[in-house]
């Protein structure tokens, strides 16, 4: 999968990593949110000091931030990008090169995972998509 990044998204790549001092393997910029992909294991760097970093880049960059730590393995990936939502499990079917993909939710949270008009459930999809081939995305 290849990843465009624009010269907004690489000024905020920048600025992350000098803030942080945490490598960004990839940044999406939409609408008034900005999301970092981070490398494995860096997570609990951008964290520390109850989020201290972050809430200094949200003042800074006047955005929402949210930071998903990366992983090779698809099912744990999903699980990252949904964390939030208290996740049971994650099945994933690779059918033909492309992943089916199934994010068990508590049931609290499924209505928040999809969000109004499915608006986290197509962002979920996208920051799968930008690094597995996705064929589809449901919330259970």
């Amino acid at each position: 999968m290849s990843i465009k990044l624009n010269a907004q998204t690489l000024r905020y790549i920048s600025i992350f990593e000098a803030a942080t001092n945490v490598d960004v393997k990839d940044c999406i910029d939409k609408d008034d949110t900005i999301i970092f992909i981070v490398y494995p294991r860096t997570i609990k760097k951008v964290l520390q000091n109850r989020g201290e970093k972050i809430q200094t880049l949200r003042n800074m960059l006047q955005k929402n931030v949210m930071v998903i730590e990366y992983s090779p393995d698809i099912a744990r990936f999903a699980y990252n990008v949904f964390r939030r939502y208290h996740v049971k499990n994650v099945k994933v079917n690779n059918e033909d090169g492309e992943f089916n993909v199934v994010v068990y939710v508590d049931p609290r949270e499924k209505a928040r995972a999809i969000g109004r008009d499915g608006r986290n459930l197509k962002l979920a999809r996208e920051i799968l998509s930008r690094h597995f081939p996705i064929k589809s995305l449901v919330i259970s």
